[in-house]
């Protein structure tokens, strides 16, 4: 089936493909990535990821564990269609899967980790706790007020009742 399964190829022709981007993912093969997507991960909020490593300081004992949230979040959005898309095509109508909700899913998914801070997990419990005394900062909380912020500060135009879905997803 792929992320770029006939369905999405029949709705990007009628929206025009030009309108998808293409990345090449080391893990999942050929990403498409939809304009909805897009206009999330063309902010700086979003492109930050790139300098965020997804395995914070492993990288010093295995010198290969070096991608970032970026590359994560693109493999958790590619994940994230893969397993809605065989929901939809196995129990799409018992569970009334539709459009919104494919996107929907893929959303949450490359924005699940927005509002991560520096060397993964460390930077939250063990960092902020300390400088902050006793800090209860949270990346998912960050996540939620940053999708927020993206929204506002991009006037990105999305419905009211997919955005509170991605929060909670």
């Amino acid at each position: 089936m792929g992320e770029f399964c006939n369905e999405e190829l029949n709705f990007a022709s009628s929206q025009g493909v030009r309108f998808f981007k293409h990345v090449h993912d080391n893990v999942h093969g050929n990403i498409y990535l939809d304009p909805l997507v897009l206009k999330f991960i063309d902010t700086e909020q979003f492109q930050r990821l790139r300098d965020l490593k997804q395995l914070g300081l492993a990288h010093m004992v295995y010198p290969g564990a070096v991608h970032s949230r970026f590359e994560h979040s693109l493999g958790v959005y590619w994940l994230a269609g893969e397993a809605v898309h065989k929901l939809k095509t196995h129990q799409g109508l018992e569970l009334g899967i539709d459009r919104f909700d494919v996107q929907t899913v893929k959303l949450a998914g490359i924005l699940h980790d927005i509002g991560h801070g520096p060397f993964s997990h460390l930077f939250e419990h063990e960092f902020l706790p300390k400088v902050l005394n006793g800090s209860q900062w949270s990346h998912e909380q960050m996540s939620v007020d940053m999708v927020d912020h993206i929204v506002e500060e991009h006037h990105i135009e999305i419905e009211t009742e997919m955005v509170k879905r991605v929060k909670v997803g």
